[in-house]
């Protein structure tokens, strides 16, 4: 069991009934009271189609870190065999984890901020994660500033980076292409430490000329944190342009970025294609491939490779940001998130490992070439992006070409992932505060402004190690802390068996052992482990090159961590503090637990029928598993079922013109009702028509193909209710009589 039982962690409070009563009195009140609800769900919008939704997953997951860090990590921890502690990972924590935030993003159809409706003492998990969404989305547009810099740079008769400028000479900068007949070829591989290290660089400890260009040209970089020595403009222009396309691309939120990604997110495998091509045709190629792939099985039995594994396979997904939530939750409620999250989470590994082979079939001819060996002209991170891939595409037929493409998909890949950055914020933001969607564009300028002179200190001479800093705790650290909350809040106070009724009534899909172990235990544990050896790195003074920082930098790192970790228990403390008449402590953080009275699909008028449909009527049922009895509607998927339950439930009295609601919300249709104009009956259901139109014209979606018929002659409601559509009960669902047609797909 990965949860307490639900039923005593929920079972101490009975205002949500009382609430209820209140709902569905106020339901009754008229259409006015719909047509308002009609209006603030579709004032927040939806994607305009599926592929959207799963192209911007796709740009949100597969980042500038599937390039410059998977490939290097794979050769560094035991090359072909390091795919197994990756793979492994990717089960117990990254696929079901991934599935987690799409299914419970869409389901409620709210941002990180407000989702945590369903138990308010978790509430600050939801600001962590917009928090450390706004702390990474300003350093992250700095790397973007350095591809826009690269690119400009390209556009030249020879490549900048293969020279050796004159003011140079003292660092010992040398062509690594021009001296490879001289054997002069040593060199120093770590990033910073030419400069940082000036005094020791001579000619028997040499640099080569992109390094320094990296260093010298594009950084300009100081001798330290504590000397920042100004901002340099060129880089602050950059950074600039670079916001510029964030914001313009964002301005309507993701009804332009939904189509922007139509180019961003495919555009950079067309490149990456066209580059491993291109790259496996030169002489030594297969060489820099071996070294990629090659396993080395002894490595397994290390822990580092398990938290290189780990660490990998969780920052590329991008989960715990609050990024997938929050793009999920413009999702149709129907749309198939298992489906959309192993796609993604299957085409993550895939790009890694293109990647892979695109940079070491590159790296490969480039130690052929120089007749060195490959682990000579290999680094890691920023160093791989911007000095041993761009030296070694210099080395290609018209470089220029390659180092434009290159440059540009760095640039996108980073585009696609900045969009759900700072729209995580923004959506967090106005999901907490409705009336800034009436100033969606201000709103997001003004965000883009801000966030723009926040990342000026990036931009100094002394950026990169502020960078550095930020990026340990700030975006490595804080979300691994994050994501162990996540599962813990989920899994365990909301409760395994309430997200899994859920889920059911969403997809009509029944989740196996395998996601309440993985939920519940494989993942908080995994993620437990990563954190605290992450907790003994961080203890160490942090390094770069050969620069050690000084204690204050450290201290601000982690004040920058604790800036959205301790969001967590802060707002626990706040909504434990908020609750009232209760008799004991116990019973006070029980009711802190509880779900809010709000909590259920965002279109309220399918929540009556999640409550009918799961048993949570109060809060009391809280705990109880899905199985509808036959009073109980059918599943969301199951449309000619539901629509006859509602249809019947408003004949019986029951006052669920909120259900019929959301069988229109549901079909998202039209229905043509068959009727006499002469039957009270059918006038009645004439209404029904009415109102599902006003929500077919909300969703703007058109099934003509679909009929919905109703005769007058049902003895309890006064009409029966016939149903003309593609999918009928035998395919799936409940028979309201009691009796089940068919089980749903289990996973």
């Amino acid at each position: 069991m990965p949860h307490r039982d639900a039923s005593s962690l929920h079972g101490m409070d009975l205002q949500h009934h009382a609430h209820h009563h209140q709902r569905s009195n106020s339901t009754k009140k008229g259409s006015g009271g719909r047509r308002a609800s009609v209006s603030s769900i579709s004032s927040r919008g939806n994607w305009g189609n599926r592929w959207e939704f799963l192209l911007s997953c796709v740009g949100l997951s597969v980042g500038i870190g599937n390039v410059w860090r998977f490939p290097y990590l794979a050769y560094k921890n035991g090359g072909g065999a390091f795919l197994i502690p990756y793979l492994v990972m990717l089960m117990l924590v990254g696929k079901p984890m991934y599935f987690m935030e799409l299914a419970f993003g869409q389901f409620a159809g709210q941002g990180p901020l407000t989702i945590w409706a369903c138990s308010p003492f978790c509430k600050g998990v939801g600001m962590a994660m917009i928090i450390s969404s706004l702390i990474v989305c300003v350093y992250y547009n700095v790397v973007m500033c350095y591809t826009l810099y690269f690119m400009g740079a390209t556009f030249q008769a020879q490549l900048p980076w293969e020279v050796c400028d004159p003011s140079w000479v003292s660092f010992g900068c040398y062509v690594r292409s021009e001296a490879s007949s001289a054997g002069l070829n040593q060199t120093n591989n770590s990033i910073g430490t030419s400069v940082i290290n000036a005094t020791m660089t001579n000619l028997t400890s040499r640099v080569p000329s992109s390094q320094l260009y990296w260093e010298r040209t594009v950084l300009d970089i100081s001798t330290g944190i504590e000397n920042l020595n100004g901002i340099k403009w060129d880089l602050a222009l950059c950074l600039l342009i670079s916001w510029i396309i964030v914001i313009a691309c964002l301005l309507k939120g993701i009804k332009t970025s939904g189509k922007v990604v139509y180019f961003a997110a495919t555009f950079p495998y067309v490149i990456l294609l066209t580059l491993m091509v291109t790259g496996l045709l030169q002489k030594g190629a297969m060489q820099g491939v071996f070294y990629f792939i090659t396993p080395d099985f002894k490595k397994l039995l290390t822990v580092e490779v398990w938290q290189a594994a780990a660490g990998q396979m969780f920052f590329s997904l991008g989960v715990s940001g609050g990024g997938l939530i929050m793009y999920s939750s413009y999702n149709r409620f129907g749309n198939d998130v298992f489906r959309d999250a192993m796609i993604v989470s299957v085409l993550d590994t895939v790009t890694s490992i293109i990647a892979g082979l695109v940079i070491f079939s590159v790296l490969g001819a480039m130690a052929h070439e120089l007749n060195v060996k490959v682990e000579d002209v290999v680094q890691g991170g920023p160093g791989l992006a911007f000095v041993a891939y761009p030296e070694a595409l210099a080395r290609l037929p018209c470089p220029q070409l390659w180092s434009v493409l290159f440059f540009l998909m760095l640039f996108i890949l980073g585009l696609d992932s900045e969009f759900a950055l700072l729209e995580n914020f923004l959506t967090g933001i106005s999901d907490a505060v409705p009336q800034l969607r009436r100033h969606k564009m201000i709103f997001t300028i003004t965000t883009g402004v801000i966030c723009f002179f926040l990342g000026l200190p990036f931009v100094t001479r002394g950026g990169q190690y502020v960078l550095e800093v930020m990026d340990k705790y700030g975006g490595s650290t804080a979300l691994i802390f994050i994501a162990i909350c996540e599962c813990i809040a989920i899994s365990w106070v909301y409760g395994y068996k309430n997200i899994a009724a859920d889920i059911h009534f969403m997809l009509d899909k029944q989740l196996g052992p395998y996601w309440k172990w993985t939920w519940g235990y494989t993942a908080p544990a995994v993620l437990v482990i990563v954190f605290s050896l992450a907790l003994i790195e961080a203890a160490k003074p942090l390094e770069y090159g050969f620069y050690v920082f000084p204690p204050w930098a450290n201290a601000m790192g982690w004040c920058v961590a604790l800036c959205a970790m301790l969001q967590i228990p802060l707002w626990a403390f706040v909504q434990f503090l908020r609750v009232k008449d209760a008799d004991s402590l116990k019973e006070r953080l029980l009711k802190a637990c509880q779900p809010s009275p709000a909590w259920g699909p965002s279109d309220k008028a399918l929540t009556q029928a999640w409550r009918d449909y799961t048993g949570r009527n109060n809060i009391a049922s809280m705990g109880r598993k899905a199985h509808p009895n036959s009073a109980s509607p059918p599943s969301y998927h199951n449309k000619v079922q539901l629509r006859n339950y509602a249809v019947n439930l408003n004949g019986n009295g029951c006052g669920a013109t909120g259900l019929e609601n959301a069988v229109c919300s549901i079909l998202d249709e039209r229905p043509k009702a068959a009727i006499n104009k002469n039957d009270e009956n059918s006038a009645r259901i004439a209404v029904k028509s009415t109102e599902c139109d006003t929500v077919r014209q909300r969703s703007g979606s058109d099934s003509s193909q679909e009929v919905f018929t109703t005769v007058a002659s049902n003895p309890k409601t006064g009409f029966t209710s016939h149903a003309t559509i593609g999918m009928g009960p035998e395919e799936g669902g409940r028979d309201l009589s009691g009796t089940s047609k068919s089980s749903s797909k289990r996973y």
